[in-house]
C-alpha cells in the first residue's frame, strides 16, 4: 500500500535532537520546540497536552514524526486525533503503555495507548509487538478485546500481523526500547529485537496497509553539555543511525508508490 502523509515533524521536548546533525540534515523537516513547555516529561498535563496538540495542528500532512525519549511518547495520541478515518494502532513497544495512569487528569508515557482507547473512537483495534502478553491480564475486559499482543519472540510475518487488524488504515507508533541495546540506547528497559527485525516489519506493514503516521521515540535523554562525554556521544550516535534507518524506509515508500499514494488519498478524500 502507501504512506498517505509526507510531511516529516521533530518535537524538541528534551533536545536530543539537537545532537542528531546527520538525520536532520538529511530529511527536510519541521522543527516544533517544546523544551520550555513545562508539565511534559513522564506525565503531561492537561494544559500542556492542549499546547502540543494546537501546535502539531498547525502543521498538516505529517507522515514521520520524530517525538525524543520513551517520557514524550504520549504525543503519538495528539498525532492519532487528527487521524479522519477508522484505523488500527499498530505499536512497537517492551511494554503495554496500558496502564490507567495514578496522578489524576494527568496523560503518561505508559498510559497513553488507555486513554487512546477510551477517548478516541476512531481508533478500532491496538497491535501490540513486543511485550509479554501476559502484561495485558490486568487490563479490564473492554480494552482486552480491543488488544492483542504479539511478543518479541514470536513475531509473525506482515501478512499475520495485516489479518488481524480490521482497518485500511493504520498508525504505526515506535518506542525503540523494543530494540537490544546493541542498536538502541533507551532510558528504560528493553527488549532484545534487532534494528533488522523491527525495520522488515515495518517495510512489510508499509507493503499491506495504508499508513496515517509513523512516529518514533526512545532517545537518550541528555544534560547540557553531556554530549561531550564519550559515553553518551556513543549513545547518541547509535541512536541517530535507528532513526536514519526508519526514515529511510519512511522515504522509499514516498519514493516507491507515487501512484499508489495519489489513488489512495483520493479515496480517502472521496470517502
Amino acid at each position: 500500500m502507501v504512506m498517505l502523509h509526507d510531511q516529516v515533524v521533530f518535537l524538541n521536548f528534551d533536545g536530543s535532537y539537537e545532537h542528531q546533525k546527520e538525520l536532520t540534515a538529511s530529511i527536510h523537516h519541521q522543527w516544533i520546540d517544546f523544551s520550555n513547555l513545562r508539565e511534559t516529561s513522564l506525565y503531561c498535563s492537561p494544559r500542556a497536552f492542549r499546547i502540543i496538540c494546537d501546535r502539531l495542528a498547525l502543521i498538516p500532512d505529517k507522515g514521520l514524526a520524530f517525538l525524543g525519549s520513551g517520557n514524550y511518547h504520549y504525543a503519538a495520541l495528539a498525532l492519532m486525533r487528527e487521524i479522519v478515518h477508522p484505523f488500527t494502532l499498530v505499536l512497537f513497544d517492551h511494554h503495554t503503555d496500558l496502564s490507567k495512569g495514578q496522578i489524576g487528569p494527568l496523560l503518561s508515557c505508559g498510559s497513553w495507548v488507555y486513554h487512546a482507547l477510551a477517548a478516541v473512537p476512531r481508533l478500532k483495534k491496538v497491535i501490540i509487538i513486543g511485550p509479554d502478553p501476559l502484561s495485558v491480564r490486568s487490563a479490564s475486559s473492554m480494552i482486552r478485546r480491543k488488544v492483542i499482543v504479539f511478543p518479541e519472540n514470536r513475531i509473525p510475518p506482515g501478512e499475520r500481523i495485516a489479518s488481524v487488524i480490521p482497518t485500511k488504515a493504520v498508525q504505526i507508533s515506535i518506542d525503540k526500547d523494543i530494540l537490544s541495546p546493541r542498536f538502541v540506547k533507551t532510558n528504560w528497559d528493553q527488549g532484545k529485537l534487532s534494528i533488522g527485525q523491527l525495520c522488515q516489519s515495518i517495510k512489510e506493514l508499509l507493503s499491506i496497509k495504508e499508513v496515517e503516521e509513523i512516529d518514533v521515540c526512545g532517545e537518550w535523554p541528555i544534560k547540557p553539555h553531556e554530549h561531550l562525554n564519550r559515553t553518551t556521544l556513543r549513545r547518541l550516535q547509535i541512536n541517530e543511525q535507528c532513526n536514519l534507518d526508519i526514515a529511510r524506509i519512511f522515504l522509499q515508500s514516498l519514493n516507491s508508490h507515487p501512484q499508489n499514494r495519489t489513488e489512495a488519498l483520493r479515496t480517502h478524500s472521496d470517502g
